[in-house]
């Protein structure tokens, strides 16, 4: 399979989940960064107490598997809670951006799994090579999208 196929099934179905959910960027894209933190910490020590739990994997190895399970988490875990988008074209820019930036976290627990041809290599290289590019907007925006969330103020009712 092609590496920018893969790369596109994995924004679609990121995308996808994100648009449904309806959930804002800001809080999701500082789970991402959450995760990757987590999954740098922890994946080489969690990969062991897995496949003793009985996961056993071949291809793609199951210390990748762990290191991407461990990068989604926290994003996967606030699918189901948090602030929400009300505008359509908000919900396609957060989706698309939790995407790309996941891809971005997600590069080096695929780029570990993945046999490339040369155009492949090339183009995995290209990315990852702009990775720190992509994560600083990503989480730039995020920031941004934070800031930007208002809550609703409830107020009392009049008495009269």
């Amino acid at each position: 399979m092609s590496i920018i196929v893969l790369f596109l099934i994995v924004i679609a179905a990121l995308f996808v989940v994100a648009f449904l959910t309806r959930r804002r960027f800001g809080v999701l894209g500082l789970a991402l960064t959450a995760g990757a933190t987590l999954s740098s910490l922890w994946a080489a020590q969690l990969t062991p107490l897995v496949a003793q739990a009985g996961l056993e994997i071949v291809a793609p190895p199951l210390e990748n598997v762990v290191a991407a399970g461990l990068v989604l988490l926290p994003a996967v875990l606030l699918f189901f809670s948090g602030p929400t988008y009300h505008h359509g074209t908000e919900r396609v820019i957060g989706s698309l951006a939790f995407a790309i930036l996941a891809l971005a976290f997600l590069l080096e627990p695929l780029g570990g799994s993945l046999v490339l041809d040369s155009t492949g290599h090339a183009i995995y290289n290209f990315v990852m090579h702009n990775r720190v590019y992509i994560v600083t907007l990503g989480l730039t925006f995020a920031i941004f999208d934070l800031l930007t969330t208002r809550t609703p103020k409830h107020h009392e009712r009049s008495r009269h």
